[in-house]
This record gives structure tokens, C-alpha cells and sequence, in this order.
């Protein structure tokens, strides 16, 4: 989940999104007039890889020298409760959406984007098995197929219109505070997997009016108390993807900041606990 932290510095260094498709590829006719533009996002794309796998060989495999090895967890019922495997999901998911819209906002057509975010997410994924396999973390089949699971459910998105109403999202928030560099496998309590919904668009049109474009709701899954409890969370999800913007650069930011779940009210239910009511979740 490092990688997260790699995504976000791509967002901010490029100012960078609005509809699923609202990043259009530049013409042929204009294509070298945006050649800079065009590296520019190659380049954002090959360093996100390549840092990626930097970032995951000095957090979990430098100085490893196992034979490798093959485990299997368990799905939800593993030692971290089925968070990472969560976390798996989104991970690709988020990996092919940042990585298609910056080469479309980088004059790429749609089409060569999307292969592009489905290979290097896909890579991406098969590398960091690999190199647990080779560490004390072991190859877990299960992690990579929720990989190809979040990654094929990404894909869909951009074939069918109809699952752009129903969207995975990420919550991240520490107990002790936030702190840089981030330890996100160290904290998997602070982690919410979100999947919302899109009601105004869900709606029949005679009640479109009564529900506001920008309000969703959510579906959080959560783990609590030293990864002992399971967490379900219910609650309002906002979506930035209606307000319009004629910039294509914060266009792209707002894509790829939409990916992340914004606080807002919520009721959580934990094992073994009484329900608790947010205004604005944290924790």
C-alpha cells in the first residue's frame, strides 16, 4: 500500500481529474504540439513503476534470501483479517485508473492508456508476489487474484457505463496522527475499503431532483483493535467528479483524488461493540 503515497506525489507534481472519460487524448492534427506534454506523462508513468517497486523492495524484501516459498492465508479469515486482501483489490484498481488517465491527459488515445494501465497494473502486481515469494511474506495466490480482481473490475468501468455508479475508494486514518514516510502496512486499523454508490444516477428520473449529483453513499470494511475485530461502515461519500472544471490539469487531480474516501458522516459497526455515529469518521 506505499505505493499510495507514490500516487499521490503523481497528483500533486502534475496539478493534476472529472468523468470517467472526461480526459480526452489530444488530436493527431495537435499531437507535437503537445509532445512535452506527452513525455511528461510517460515519464510520470515509468517513474510511478519504477518507484513502486523501489518503494517495495527497501519496505519488505531488502536483505531477504529465502528460497521461495508458496502460503496461502486465507481470504478473510487470515491474520489480518481480510484487510489486505482488501487492499489488494483497491491497489490495482487505483493503479489502472491513475496510470489511464495520466497518459490520456498526456495525449494518448483511450485505448492505448487502457492497455497500458491494465499491463503495468498487472506487472506491477505479479512483481510483488514475486518478490514475497523470495522473502518471509511467501507467494499467496489469493493476494494476486484480488489484484486481477480489482484490476478487472477497473477495465469494466471503462467498457459499461452502468459500474461507473458503483466505485472503490480508500480511507486512511492513523489513531497517532499521520507522519511521513507513512507506514500503511503497520497500521491496517486505520484502513477503510470503501465501495459506493452513485445515487442520483441510480435514481428514475422523476426522482433525480430529490437527491443531490455530488452525495453518495458507502460501503466501508474495516478491521479494529490490533486486527481482532472486523469493521462494517455505512455512510455518506462525497463525489468531486460532478463539479465541472475547463482545466484539464486539475480535471486529472479531481479523477484521481475522487479515488479516496473523504470523511463525512457514518455509523460503524464493530465486532463485539456498540455502534458508533460520526459526523465525520476518524477512526
Amino acid at each position: 500500500m506505499r505505493l499510495i503515497t507514490i500516487l499521490l506525489l503523481i497528483a500533486v507534481l502534475t496539478s493534476c481529474s472529472i468523468a470517467q472519460d472526461s480526459l480526452h487524448a489530444v488530436p493527431a492534427e495537435h499531437a507535437e504540439s503537445f509532445s512535452g506534454r506527452k513525455i511528461l506523462a510517460t515519464g510520470l508513468v515509468g517513474g510511478f513503476l519504477a518507484g513502486s517497486l523501489v518503494d517495495a523492495y527497501y519496505a519488505w524484501w531488502k536483505g531477504a534470501s529465502n528460497p521461495f516459498t508458496f502460503r496461502a492465508e486465507g481470504w478473510f479469515n487470515g491474520s489480518s483479517l481480510g484487510i489486505d486482501k482488501a487492499g489488494h483489490i483497491y491497489t490495482s484498481y487505483f493503479y489502472f485508473h491513475a496510470v489511464r488517465d495520466v497518459m490520456i491527459w498526456g495525449g494518448y488515445d483511450p485505448s492505448t492508456a487502457s492497455w497500458w494501465g491494465a499491463g503495468l497494473s498487472g506487472f506491477f502486481a505479479v512483481s510483488i508476489e514475486i518478490g514475497d515469494g523470495l522473502s518471509e511474506y511467501a507467494f499467496d495466490y489469493q493476494d494476486l487474484l484480488c489484484n486481477f480482481a480489482g484490476l478487472g473490475y477497473a477495465v469494466l468501468q471503462t467498457k459499461s457505463p452502468f459500474f461507473r455508479n458503483f466505485n472503490l475508494k480508500w480511507g486512511y486514518v492513523p489513531r497517532d496522527g499521520y507522519r511521513f514516510p507513512p507506514h500503511f502496512t503497520d497500521h491496517y486499523d486505520a484502513h477503510t475499503y470503501w465501495i459506493t454508490a452513485n445515487v442520483h444516477e441510480l435514481l428514475p428520473p422523476s426522482l433525480k431532483a430529490y437527491w443531490p449529483e455530488f452525495l453518495q453513499v458507502g460501503v466501508g470494511y474495516g478491521v479494529d483493535d490490533r486486527i481482532t475485530k472486523r469493521e462494517m461502515v455505512v455512510g455518506l461519500d462525497l463525489n468531486l467528479e460532478v463539479f465541472s472544471v475547463h482545466n484539464e490539469e486539475i480535471s486529472l487531480a479531481q479523477k484521481i483524488v475522487n479515488m479516496f474516501h473523504v470523511p463525512a458522516p457514518a455509523v460503524k459497526f464493530t465486532e463485539r461493540t456498540v455502534p458508533r455515529y460520526y459526523l465525520f469518521q476518524k477512526d
